[in-house]
């Protein structure tokens, strides 16, 4: 893969070079890093890449910046020699790096995250199948998982996949684990989105599988190597319901990031099944109910989710 001076200048500036460790210096947040770009486009450069090789008190002309931001930024787009070594690696594993600036970056991601989408992902498998159909499956790995709500999964699953969408999962245990077994049972596509621990994640065995099918498309929002976080669980969840035409919620914490997506509607079509009680948060904030899994129309919805022009109501334009 090419790579431009604005992609490499975002890697150099966003991506931590070493999992579950502190950089010398922090690297920019998705925020903070859209907030750079925009001072960079203020300022009359071209791009994020103009900044490569510019010293220090050329940043701080350029950009009007303090020293120490200017220092921050000078000794992160220093680390060329490290990213290549990195990306070397990660080469040797499949697993490639989109930038924002990359004409291969999931255009869901950049225009539903439109304020701070993810400056680069981790990515392997089919790449074709990212920001086609999909529908996402979503549920904590600490709630054990009722014969009721499996077989409602897998159903919804197969019916998914015979509409041509893909399934989209946090790749954890629980839920996601059921929803990836009846994609391979069934002959579906799964795209795995991840907060961490992308390098074991590949190497399992029906993983692995599906990725060498061409069925599978993971992508990571974090380091290969990283632990997964509530941090991280956050950041993921907002690219999973953002690549998404329609979510459904089996349980929920409340403590990553659904009740966000509701909010900036990152996905028009959020159900919660109403058979786990911490889902009705979610529910009185705008979730569609879900009764029952296992019953549920899909071809009837995904007409709905293809058809509507106005967008499910939330509960915060009541506010």
């Amino acid at each position: 893969m090419a790579y431009t001076k604005d992609a490499l200048a975002t890697m150099l500036l966003t991506m931590a070079l070493l999992a579950n460790r502190e950089e010398y210096v922090r690297p920019y947040g998705a925020q903070e890093f859209s907030r750079l770009e925009q001072r960079v486009r203020e300022c009359g450069l071209t791009g994020i890449g103009d900044l490569m090789g510019v010293d220090i008190s050329g940043l701080m002309i350029e950009l009007d910046l303090p020293e120490e931001e200017a220092y921050r930024i000078y000794t992160l787009l220093s680390r060329s020699v490290q990213l290549s070594y990195s990306m070397e690696r990660f080469m040797e594993l499949g697993i490639r790096i989109v930038t924002l600036h990359n004409d291969d970056y999931p255009a869901r991601l950049a225009q539903r995250l439109a304020s701070a989408p993810p400056p680069f992902l981790y990515r392997c498998g089919n790449a074709a199948l990212i920001g086609g159909p999909a529908v996402a499956i979503l549920g904590n790995s600490g709630v054990k998982t009722s014969q009721e709500m499996r077989q409602g999964v897998a159903r919804m699953v197969r019916e998914a996949s015979q509409c041509g969408y893909a399934i989209v999962t946090s790749g954890e245990l629980g839920v996601s684990r059921v929803a990836a077994i009846a994609v391979a049972e069934c002959g579906g596509r799964l795209i795995d989105v991840l907060g961490g621990g992308m390098e074991e994640h590949i190497a399992e065995a029906p993983f692995a599988a599906l990725l060498e099918e061409g069925r599978m498309a993971v992508v990571s929002t974090e380091h290969p190597e990283a632990l997964l976080t509530i941090t991280h669980a956050i950041a993921r969840n907002r690219a999973i319901f953002a690549l998404s035409d329609a979510a459904f919620v089996c349980n929920t914490d409340n403590r990553r990031g659904e009740t966000e997506a509701l909010r900036n509607r990152y996905c028009d079509w959020i159900y919660a099944w109403t058979g786990y009680p911490a889902n009705g948060t979610l529910i009185s904030r705008g979730a569609i109910p879900v009764a029952d899994f296992a019953g549920f129309d899909f071809e009837a919805a995904s007409r709905n989710w293809k058809n509507a022009q106005s967008e499910q109501l939330s509960f915060f334009d009541l506010m």
